[in-house]
């Protein structure tokens, strides 16, 4: 291609509910969500939802139990999720474009399907985090409320994200952990059980739920799903552990009767919590859905540490914030130079190759290419995204190698449920060379995760002293 490249972008997204709107000339009112509406009139916006629901059927006579999930055409790329019982998210990307020969021509093989549907499940957790099941909603309320409330919830969302720089990592949607020691590790859990021994006489309900450090998760009490969903929220929306007055950072907060709405104001104060009235910490503290339970979620940093505390509803009037800062701040302080030292080697730690790890039973993600500022070509990260779609499709495939056209040699592995992909950029290599050096690999991989804190989130952990330490690699 030639001339101006026009990358992925964001053609359309919206949310239907298929049993509604069953009169003829009706059929609008099956939209809950349309975004962007000034792009297209209702008459295209209908059109869109008969569509979708037609290619849902068609193709269900030929899968009935899994319904269509990627839609391909030469200038979109489009995909559907149904998130729940007859609710369905569907979003539609700009095929990546260009001019050859004095014609526009589409790449339209270039977006990946498995990043569409993880772009979808993660607004749609978002979404249940801070608001829960919009079928919910609608029982409470109706469907004119729910569409207010997703009209003033999604938009933000759909605007922070960069659709041309969805990658592997997106797909993966892992969790960095900060490798500490038995004796740091058990100084955390001290602080974390003291503070919450100290508060839950005049507070039962109040708790730990994360514990952080810069961008890496040290301790969490959560299930695994909502630490994802956390996560997600805190590292790519409000970015905690960056400097974010030089970046876009968003924030839930509450307007009243548990609805909650995005702010770009909203920041660390100077008692160190997160959020929008620098004079009233609680008046806009964002409700959050643990499960069945409703939550209030206190964001509290210091020194890049940032503690993640829930406390139910009816204790929040007995929850003194002055007086839990100035608990925890003496710990925080004591700790600090010891996970300082922890992150700077972590992130400083010269690897032989540049690889990803990834592990899908507690979500641990490790990467040297991202910590060294590598620049990957748009060729590389589609051959990652091609090799990790594999392994997500079809079970027997367990390793992959590629050349790319600049001699760079890739290699990934599936193995259980762990991913592991290493770049080699030594032109010279051979591929016998790089089928001998793979056990070098996984030793160094060994080396680096061994002292590394995993998240246990089975059914019978009640509280943080049951908390185990696993290895990543076994």
């Amino acid at each position: 291609m030639s001339g101006t490249i026009e990358d992925a972008s964001l053609h359309y997204f919206y949310i239907f509910n298929p049993k509604l709107g069953q009169k003829e000339g009706r059929e609008h009112e099956k939209i809950l969500y349309f975004y962007p509406q000034a792009n297209f009139s209702i008459g295209i916006q209908t059109n869109f939802v008969g569509l979708t629901e037609a290619y849902v059927l068609c193709t269900k006579q030929f899968s009935p139990d899994k319904p269509c999930e990627a839609i391909h055409t030469m200038k979109h790329t489009i995909a559907l999720r149904q998130v729940e019982p007859d609710i369905w998210m569907v979003i539609a990307l700009n095929n990546t474009s260009g001019v050859v020969n004095n014609k526009k021509e589409y790449l339209e093989n270039e977006i990946d399907d498995i990043i569409l549907q993880t772009t979808l499940q993660q607004l749609y957790d978002i979404w249940r985090l801070f608001n829960g099941p919009m079928s919910e909603i609608v029982k409470r309320t109706s469907y004119d409320h729910l569409k207010k409330r997703l009209d003033a919830f999604i938009k933000p969302y759909l605007e922070q994200i960069a659709f041309d720089q969805l990658d592997l990592f997106t797909s993966l949607d892992g969790i960095q952990f900060l490798p500490v020691d038995k004796n740091v590790y058990l100084k955390l859990l001290a602080m974390i059980n003291g503070t919450e021994i100290a508060f839950q006489s005049a507070c039962p309900s109040f708790r730990f739920g994360a514990l952080y450090y810069k961008d890496n998760l040290l301790w969490s009490s959560l299930q695994q799903n909502h630490i994802r969903s956390l996560n997600h929220y805190l590292i790519q929306l409000v970015k905690i552990g960056v400097d974010r007055s030089a970046v876009n950072s968003i924030m839930v907060i509450n307007t009243g009767d548990h609805e909650v709405v995005w702010s770009t104001k909203g920041q660390k104060s100077k008692s160190g919590y997160f959020t929008e009235s620098m004079s009233s910490v609680k008046t806009t503290l964002p409700v959050i859905h643990i499960g069945e339970q409703l939550c209030y979620m206190i964001i509290y940093e210091q020194r890049d540490t940032v503690c993640v505390f829930l406390v139910n509803e009816e204790d929040l009037d007995q929850l003194k914030l002055e007086e839990v800062r100035e608990s925890i701040s003496s710990h925080i302080d004591y700790i600090y130079p010891v996970l300082e030292t922890n992150y700077s080697k972590k992130s400083f730690m010269e690897e032989q190759y540049k690889y990803i790890f990834f592990n899908q039973m507690n979500l641990a993600i490790k990467a040297s290419l991202k910590l060294k500022g590598v620049e990957l070509t748009k060729e590389t990260l589609k051959i990652l995204n091609e090799m990790h779609a594999d392994f997500e499709n079809r079970p027997d495939i367990s390793e992959s190698t590629v050349k790319t056209q600049n001699d760079r040699w890739i290699v990934g592995r599936k193995t259980d449920s762990r991913e592991f992909y290493v770049i080699f950029d030594t032109k010279t290599t051979s591929l016998l060379e790089i089928n001998g050096n793979q056990d070098t690999n996984v030793n160094i991989l060994k080396e680096s995760f061994h002292r590394l804190i995993a998240l246990v989130t089975s059914n019978n952990i009640q509280s943080s002293k049951q908390l185990q330490q696993l290895p990543v690699i076994n």
